[in-house]
């Protein structure tokens, strides 16, 4: 009964909320009608022992996820304060569907693995509940990092965070193939470090968002829209983006309810 009461609030809370996205005005309205009639606030969750009972509410420490990575994390290129795809899940996160969550940007902008090592310490002190490492559109340009020293690299920032700390691994978005050689050349080549993400989430089973075979898969189903997901070769639209935030929701939501 307590599961099936605290399932359909969050079900319900998070498809008023799709109809937010597209409109950043009505997130003042969404979130106060969620607190209203769920009684869930950002201070702690409503914990239902019978749906015809009186709910005990119980505070939690609030959770916090830390995206760490590079432009596209940043979101070069789009409005990062409401279009990119973190801004995106941070809306949602302060409307508060998930009870207490807080989201850190720690997204650099040029930033391949060995960049990113210079500043994983100062990541490692936000304590993140939830880590999710982007990194390769980088690397995988003009022979910065070699796929072998990309999969250590990665280890390595690993390395950082306690044993406690939930590691979500993300792959890229795709550069756009425009007809010249050096873009196809670049996706053969981020394929390569990809395969390394995908390896690393498997072997050491970690949560993957692959956020590279969405963005195909989006691609071969609408070739027509090659151009809109794009705001240059390489960094995504706003279009772009609210493909790969439903991507990382796919996977954070179930991350995030346990």
């Amino acid at each position: 009964m307590v599961l099936s009461c605290s399932l359909t609030i969050v079900n319900v809370k998070e498809k008023l909320l799709t109809n937010f996205i597209a409109n950043r005005g009505v997130l003042i309205v969404m979130k106060s009608i969620c607190l209203a009639i769920f009684g869930v606030s950002v201070a702690g969750i409503v914990m239902f022992s019978g749906c015809g009972k009186k709910p005990e509410i119980i505070i939690k420490p609030a959770k916090k996820i830390v995206f760490f990575g590079d432009s596209v994390t940043y979101g070069y290129g789009v409005n990062n304060t409401r279009e990119s795809f973190y801004a995106r899940i941070d809306y949602v996160m302060k409307a508060g569907v998930y009870g207490d969550v807080v989201t850190v940007n720690a997204g650099v902008s040029g930033d391949d693995t060995s960049e990113a090592l210079d500043r994983v310490k100062e990541v490692a002190l936000s304590n993140p509940d939830i880590l999710v490492i982007a990194f390769g559109l980088n690397d995988c340009q003009a022979d910065r990092v070699d796929p072998a020293m990309f999969r250590k690299n990665l280890i390595k920032i690993i390395s950082f965070f306690p044993r406690d700390t939930k590691i979500l691994l993300a792959t890229s978005n795709t550069f756009m193939e425009t007809g010249q050689p050096m873009w196809k050349d670049l996706n053969s080549a981020l394929d390569l470090y990809m395969d390394e993400v995908k390896t690393l989430a498997k072997e050491r089973n970690y949560p993957l968002i692959d956020v590279q075979s969405a963005w195909k898969d989006h691609l071969r189903q609408d070739s027509r829209s090659l151009e809109s997901m794009y705001a240059d070769p390489t960094h995504p639209s706003a279009k772009g983006h609210k493909l790969i935030f439903e991507t990382y929701m796919n996977v954070l939501r179930k991350i995030i309810m346990e």
